[in-house]
C-alpha cells in the first residue's frame, strides 16, 4: 500500500526507522568534489530493506567529477524521525518536512551493503548542458529558501523529486508517453510492499481511502524506484548495472493473507455477546464490550478523516461502517438498542449494495463484516434465541 502506503502505516514505519540514513557529508567538504567540467550523472536506486519504511526502496542521484575523489550523492529521502508526536501529526497533514543531504559515494554505497539491500546504477547519457542543468537543480536545492519539501507519498517523494530532475534535463524523455495506465493501482502497490508484514495489509482496508484504487498513470507510478528504473532504462537507453546482490532471502510481493484474522478478532467481542443474549444475562456489560470495538475503529476512521489533509486517508469510505456513535448502544434501553441495531445492519446492507454496484469502491468486505457481526447479534439475537428454545 509513496502518499500509502499507506499514510498511516507510513507514518508508523517512519517511525519505527528512527536513524535509517547514511552519514551526511558536511557542506564544508564540498568543496573538494566539486570539478570545473560538467559531471557524470549516476542514479542510484536501491531495493527494499527490511524495516517498515524500507518496504518501497529508496533511490539517490549522484555526480561524478573528473577531479573529484569519488561521487558525490544527493539524499532527498531525509527528514527528523526523531520529533515523536509532532512528526506524525505533520504526516497526518501532509506537512512532514524533508530536504536533500549530501552523502559520500562510500558512505552511502556502504550503509545500503550493510542493510543487504540491492543496489543499482544507472550512468544517465547526458548532455554536458543537461549534465551541468541537473547539477544546478541539485546545488539550488540545496539553499535555505529550497532545500525542504513536503513529503508526499505517492506524489513528492524522494523518487519523484529524481524523476523531475532528470525529465526537466532531458527535454521530457520520461514523461513522454507515460500518461498510459499502470498495470496496478496504489493499493495493489502499497500491498506488494507490505507483503511481508500481513497485518499492515488488512489494517490497510480500514484506514486507507479511495484514492488508492486509483490506478496510477506510468508517470506517476515513478514514486517508486523499481518504476523509475525500468522507465529510465526504457527511455534513456541505458541498461541498470547491480552494484549490490541482496544475500539474504528475498522479500515476497505477494501476501499470505490476514485479513481472516480480523474476523476472528471480531469474535473475541462478539461471543460474549452472543453468549449473554442467549442467556439473558449480563447483556449491557456483553454490548458495552462489542461496542468498544465498534466504537474504537470509529473513532480512528472518523478522526483521521477529520485531521488529515491526505486525500488517501481523508476520503475513506468506512466513515459509512465504523461510527464513533456506536458508542450509545450500552447507554440505551433494550429496545431502543435494538432498534438501533437494526438500522445499522440495514444501512450496512445499503453500503455493501453500494460497492456491490461499484458506487463504492474499497475493498470494505472485512469492516463491513466486523461491524455486522456484532450489530446483527444486538438486532435480532434476543428474537433467533427465543424462537430456537
Amino acid at each position: 500500500m509513496k502518499r500509502v502506503v499507506l499514510a498511516v502505516v507510513i507514518v508508523l514505519a517512519a517511525v519505527s526507522s528512527a536513524g535509517a540514513q547514511p552519514r551526511r557529508l558536511e557542506p564544508g567538504a564540498m568543496g573538494t568534489y566539486l570539478g570545473e567540467k560538467p559531471p557524470q550523472v549516476i542514479l542510484l536506486t536501491f531495493g527494499v530493506g527490511p524495516r517498515i519504511f524500507e518496504r518501497f526502496g529508496h533511490a539517490a542521484i549522484c555526480l561524478n567529477y573528473e577531479t573529484s575523489p569519488e561521487p558525490i550523492c544527493f539524499n532527498y529521502g531525509v527528514t527528523n524521525f526523531n520529533e515523536g508526536a509532532p512528526m506524525v501529526w505533520h504526516f497526518l497533514r501532509g506537512q512532514q518536512a524533508f530536504w536533500v543531504d549530501p552523502e559520500s559515494w562510500t558512505d552511502m554505497i556502504g550503509f545500503y551493503q550493510w542493510e543487504d539491500r540491492d543496489i543499482w546504477e544507472q550512468v544517465l547519457p547526458l548532455s554536458p548542458e543537461q549534465a551541468r542543468t541537473i547539477e544546478k537543480a541539485i546545488l539550488d536545492s540545496l539553499l535555505p529558501e529550497q532545500r525542504t519539501y513536503h513529503y508526499d507519498h505517492f506524489f513528492n517523494n524522494c523518487t519523484t523529486r529524481l524523476r523531475d530532475l532528470i525529465d526537466r534535463a532531458t527535454g521530457g524523455a520520461l514523461r513522454a508517453g507515460s500518461d498510459v495506465a499502470y498495470p496496478l493501482t496504489f493499493r495493489e502497490m502499497g500491498e506488494r510492499g507490505l507483503a511481508p508484514i500481513p497485518q499492515l495489509v488488512a489494517i490497510a482496508d480500514f484506514v486507507i481511502g479511495r484514492q488508492t484504487e486509483d490506478r496510477p498513470t506510468l508517470w506517476q507510478a515513478m514514486f517508486h524506484p523499481d518504476v523509475l528504473r525500468e522507465r529510465v532504462k526504457t527511455a534513456l537507453h541505458v541498461e541498470p548495472r547491480l552494484l549490490y546482490k541482496r544475500q539474504g532471502p528475498a522479500f515476497p510481493t505477494e501476501s499470505n493473507g490476514w485479513r481472516p484474522q480480523m474476523l476472528a478478532l471480531v469474535l473475541i467481542f462478539a461471543v460474549p455477546l452472543l453468549v449473554a443474549t442467549w442467556r439473558r444475562r449480563f447483556e449491557r456489560i456483553a454490548t458495552a464490550w462489542a461496542s468498544l470495538y465498534l466504537t474504537l475503529w470509529g473513532v480512528v476512521i472518523w478522526g483521521l478523516a477529520i485531521i488529515s489533509s491526505i486525500p488517501g486517508v481523508r476520503w475513506n469510505e468506512n466513515v459509512l461502517v465504523l461510527m464513533p456513535l456506536d458508542a450509545v448502544l450500552p447507554f440505551l434501553g433494550e429496545a431502543k438498542r435494538r432498534r438501533y441495531a437494526q438500522l445499522r445492519c440495514a444501512e450496512l446492507a445499503f453500503v455493501s449494495a453500494l460497492r456491490g454496484v461499484g458506487v463504492l469502491e474499497q475493498p470494505i468486505w472485512v469492516p463491513v463484516l466486523t461491524a455486522f457481526i456484532p450489530l446483527f447479534i444486538i438486532a435480532f439475537g434476543e428474537k433467533i434465541a427465543r424462537r430456537l428454545a
